[in-house]
């Protein structure tokens, strides 16, 4: 099974074997990987993210498969090789699943392959989140470890099940804690069925659950810890008393499934795929779409356009027609009083996931559906974003029905177990009929559903030029809009074939043309559909970047790579006219996502953070331009922050001065240059394939704004409010002077009097510099406040001349330190709390111990006889035994005895 799966993987990557070639990911691409603050083993022990705004805490690495991977391969082959593991290991738990829960060998690899092959795991792999896949396949480990509750060692089984979700909460987070849910669902669900009282068998399903939480959180402590302290403790969403309960339901549900979208689950593409995806191919659904765009549709599209996304998507849903059509015959069968190829306790386990898939489908509706909004008012839901996770649970469910279906399917068509396996009125093989009642009825509803798909399609192309007035509607140009309708109508069209390919072979199963040794085939044939219909949904998804050309620099990023811990980069935040968006595209796509990570650069802006620090949100806001007269209020922002470099128009400058006179922030161009495709490069939409060059006379130009602070700067000269929210409006009043008076917000002793002649402070230098550790020396000519600017956090620790002193809150958001007159080395250090690390490596190293344990003990035990049930059923209702009849007195036995002569009488009638 492993060997098939990384050998059918390999071939849909095989673009990963060539040299320079990785995988695209955009949620963890290569530069990410290989930027300082991201390297392990460093990153164990904690991490600071310091190359957005002026830094913030990220989670550290976690003691999971995923950071083994990247800790073991490098970040070259961990972004060669990730995507392949990760869904390797989400197809090896599904077969396990399978297996535990007796189902048959073809069952078992087809069901591994439907969980492979899926969409929604598939392009969550291709997008970056392979993490996702990795928690699946936990969760199928853990469901497999819990399938056999009589097994001697079945108290070791359900720790190994709590060990099993831990590890899908340390590697999918708030996703592993969604399916985390549904598992302990299970575990209440089907101990109601053990046989025993129902008090007692919810007890005992109330220990199981215990036991499995307090294992899951043992290996996933570190994950917990880190999660708590980002992700709440530390977020604007649940705090910020100025976001109102409408603004944090946006935030939470702005990724939802519209209910038409459902669609998706069945036909793939007819909502495109990515949002850059060739060919027509461009997302032009309604998942990701910002509210404000909502509320401007409503209005008529009249006013400015919003700035958030009109729509915005990396994930794919198709869990495809075979699968679907397979997963609907099993679920069907479940609900036959009579002649199910599933027994009752078969159907028991598949209505359970038949419920959670409906649920989960209700629930991923989101803001679009009332249901979303009835769990999001329980404890913590709020903090999960993104209802659409919940088809990952839909996929599961629908993977689940599938594996049964094909078991039901062999055990009904194949090989029969006996005249109870066989239904009423089956033909003898060689024929081309099938059984009457269930089965033909199956067969009518096939044809039809495919004469129903074929006129949908007919009319779906003759509308074709209404679905292009939408699009124009909708934010895309007329060429565009032509090329996504033609395709949206191409994707329908396929979508026929394949359903009449899987209708048509589970009419040879039941008809008997796959039974006695043509069994094979017809799994072969039914693995090869499979693929063939995921296969090519998928391709899409898998994307490959020549990682050499794509980080080759420029002169213009050299610029700023030479010590980048000495200033920031950021772009005009003033949006540009529509013949200066090259420029934006290419910095915000390519530069500041790839680039500066590539090479450490510092940025002011911000890449993509959805749970932003309530200190730095309102930073942000305070500092938010609106309109062109608060550049002054933006320049502020950049003195503060030491961003000394910036990226816009070259004509940006004029129009300051222009529209603001004397007020305009003092700007110096030190480059000009335009964007270009690269030297051998064709041109493309592609902004990997742009470049800048200088010219003298370029559109665009670099920056230098030289009132910004420098990085570490000497004060002796301070004010104290421990008030923080009072310093921000301070700092914000123009009349408050950044360059001799530092706002402190931590007791220091006061400034000498000597400081109100604003005589010199003294010198200092930045002598090493890492992200978590930043060593100065200075020499302080009085009493002084040392400012380094970089984010406060509670977790920086300092030291100076060997003695660990107080971490200053600077100017609200930045931090110090207090020095005496004199010569010093001052050190910060990044000292994040990691004790739950142990933790987590010694249930890890404790859970592999176990492992092995019981599979050694298991596959010592004698091979159980095989029974009906797979699973533990409720124990059969006590029949009468017939009281055994004694011999006849005269020695002659019941059966031998002469028959005694009937009396005479009148008859009843």
């Amino acid at each position: 099974m492993l060997v098939l799966l990384f050998i059918t993987l390999s071939l849909f990557f095989h673009g990963v074997f060539l040299p320079g070639h990785t995988l695209f990911s955009n949620d963890g691409p290569l530069a990410r990987l290989m930027a300082e603050s991201h390297k392990l083993p460093e990153r164990f022990t904690g991490c600071w993210q310091d190359l957005n705004s002026a830094g913030y805490r990220e989670p550290s690495a976690m003691p999971d498969i995923s950071y083994g991977l990247l800790l073991l391969l490098k970040p070259v082959g961990f972004s060669k090789f990730y995507v392949i593991i990760s869904l390797t290991v989400l197809g090896l738990g599904a077969w396990c699943f399978f297996r535990q829960w007796r189902l048959g060998p073809p069952a078992c690899i087809l069901g591994g392959l439907a969980a492979v092959f899926n969409s929604t795991f598939f392009s969550d792999a291709c997008w970056g989140t392979a993490g996702h896949c990795i928690a699946v396949g936990m969760v199928f480990f853990a469901l497999a470890a819990l399938a056999d509750n009589s097994s001697p060692r079945r108290r070791l089984r359900v720790i190994l099940a709590g060990l099993a979700v831990g590890m899908a909460v340390t590697e999918g987070a708030d996703f592993g804690a969604i399916f985390s849910l549904f598992v302990a669902a299970f575990v209440l669900y089907w101990s109601w069925f053990d046989g025993a009282s129902k008090a007692t068998n919810l007890t005992a399903g109330a220990g199981r659950l215990v036991l499995i939480v307090v294992c899951a959180a043992a290996i996933s402590a570190q994950a917990l810890t880190d999660l708590v302290a980002t992700n709440v403790i530390d977020v604007t969403t649940p705090k910020v008393g100025s976001h109102t309960p409408a603004e944090r339901w946006d935030w939470a549900t702005q990724w939802s499934l519209p209910k038409r979208e459902t669609l998706s689950l069945m036909v793939p593409g007819i909502f495109g795929y990515r949002t850059d995806t060739p060919n027509g191919g461009y997302y032009w659904g309604g998942i990701g779409r910002d509210p404000s765009w909502l509320r401007f549709d409503e209005n008529g599209q009249t006013g400015p356009k919003p700035d958030g996304f009109p729509r915005y998507t990396g994930s794919g849903y198709y869990a495809g027609v075979t699968a679907v059509l397979i997963a609907l015959w099993a679920a069907l069968q479940t609900l036959r009083r009579k002649n199910s190829v599933f027994n009752l306790t078969e159907r028991r386990m598949l209505w359970f996931w038949m419920a959670m898939g409906a649920i989960s489908l209700l629930l991923a509706f989101g803001r679009n559906a009332p249901f979303y909004g009835m769990v999001y008012r329980l404890p913590g839901f709020s903090l999960i974003r993104n209802p659409v996770k919940f088809l990952d649970i839909v996929s599961f469910s629908i993977v689940v029905l599938f594996g049964f279906g094909v078991d039901g399917i062999w055990r009904r068509y194949v090989r029969p177990a006996g005249p109870s396996a066989t239904p009423r009125g089956t033909v003898p093989e060689g024929r081309w009929r099938i059984a009457p009642g269930f089965d033909t009825n199956w067969v009518r509803g096939c044809a039809l559903a495919i004469v129903l798909s074929v006129f949908a399609w007919v009319i779906y192309a003759i509308n074709q030029d209404s679905l292009q007035e939408y699009l124009r509607h909708a934010e895309f140009t007329a060429d565009a809009a032509d090329a996504v309708a033609a395709f949206s109508v191409r994707q329908l069209g396929w979508f026929i074939p394949f359903f009449i390919l899987a209708a048509g072979i589970m009419f040879l199963f039941m008809s008997g043309r796959f039974t006695g040794a043509r069994a094979r085939w017809g799994a072969i044939f039914l693995g090869v559909l499979l693929v063939a219909d995921l296969g090519r949904a998928n391709l899409p998804w898998i994307i490959f970047w020549d990682y050499q050309t794509k980080y080759e620099t420029n002169s213009i990023v050299e610029t700023f790579s030479g010590k980048p811990w000495e200033h920031r980069v950021a772009e005009f935040p003033l949006r540009a006219p529509p013949q200066f968006q090259p420029l934006e595209r290419l910095y915000r796509l390519i530069w500041l996502q790839q680039l500066f990570p590539f090479y450490n650069i510092q940025s002011l802006d911000f890449v993509q953070m959805s749970r932003m620090p309530d200190d730095l949100s309102e930073y942000v806001a305070a500092f938010k331009p609106a309109v062109i007269s608060d550049a002054p209020r933006v320049a502020r922002e950049w003195q503060l922050t030491n961003t000394r470099y910036l990226l816009g128009a070259a004509s940006i400058s004029d129009f300051l001065k222009q529209n603001l006179g004397d007020l305009a922030p003092p700007l110096r161009i030190i480059n000009r240059f335009n964007v270009v495709p690269k030297p051998g490069g064709v041109f493309t939409t592609g902004m990997d394939q742009m470049t800048a060059v200088p010219d003298t006379n370029g559109l665009y130009a670099v920056f230098e704004y030289p009132d910004t602070l420098p990085r570490a700067k000497l004060y002796s000269s301070w004010q104290v409010n421990t008030n923080v929210r009072d310093v921000l409006k301070l700092i914000v009043n123009p009349a408050f002077d950044p360059v001799h008076t530092v706002a402190v917000s931590t007791d220091v002793p006061a400034p000498s009097p000597a400081a109100a002649t604003n005589q010199d402070s003294g010198t200092v230098e930045i002598t090493s510099y890492a992200p978590k550790d930043v060593q100065l020396k200075s020499d302080a000519s009085t009493p002084s406040v040392l400012l380094l600017n970089d984010r406060f956090e509670p977790a920086w620790k300092v030291v100076v001349d060997g003695r660990p002193q107080t971490v200053l809150r600077c100017n609200y958001l930045m931090r110090g330190v207090y020095l005496d007159p004199g010569q010093h080395t001052v050190e910060f250090t990044y000292h994040p709390p990691f004790h739950a690390l142990y933790l987590s490596l010694a249930v890890i190293g404790a859970g592999i111990v176990l492992l092995g344990v019981v599979m050694v003990g298991e596959s010592r035990a004698p091979a159980a006889i095989p029974a009906p049930a797979p699973m533990p059923v409720a124990a059969p209702r006590p029949q009468p035994v017939p009281t055994p009849k004694l011999p006849e007195p005269n020695g002659t036995s019941p059966a031998t005895a002469p028959a005694k002569p009937k009396k005479r009488g009148k008859s009843r009638r």
